[in-house]
């Protein structure tokens, strides 16, 4: 029976330890805590509802990382580096919603 505790308690401290390497981002003004996720996913996302799609995808260039946004629908794309994704996540969202009033570029 006591190997069994030692082995319980070895688990215990285990999970813990793995819980712990797992990051972790916050966002405080809105109490919301995510995991970052931990598999890795190569094909692109499609993200799409009833008024756009999108295909979404991690790419490298010969500059670094970017992220390739691809509209099929309108034929536009853009590639954003994580200087410009780092400056939208503090935008607020008037300016999103300033975006989507614009029309877009024929």
């Amino acid at each position: 029976m006591t190997d069994h505790n030692e082995t319980r308690q070895h688990s215990d401290t285990s999970e813990a330890d793995a819980d712990a390497a797992v990051p972790v981002f916050e966002n405080p003004e809105i109490g919301d805590r995510s995991d970052y996720p931990t598999e890795t996913t190569d094909g692109p996302i499609l993200i799409a509802n009833e008024f756009a799609d999108v295909v979404v995808r991690k790419i490298e260039t010969r500059n670094g990382m970017r992220l390739d946004i691809w509209s099929p629908r309108r034929g536009s794309r853009i590639m954003l580096d994580a200087l410009a994704l780092d400056c939208l996540s503090y935008q607020e969202p008037e300016l999103i919603t300033q975006l989507l009033a614009r029309r877009p570029a024929p």
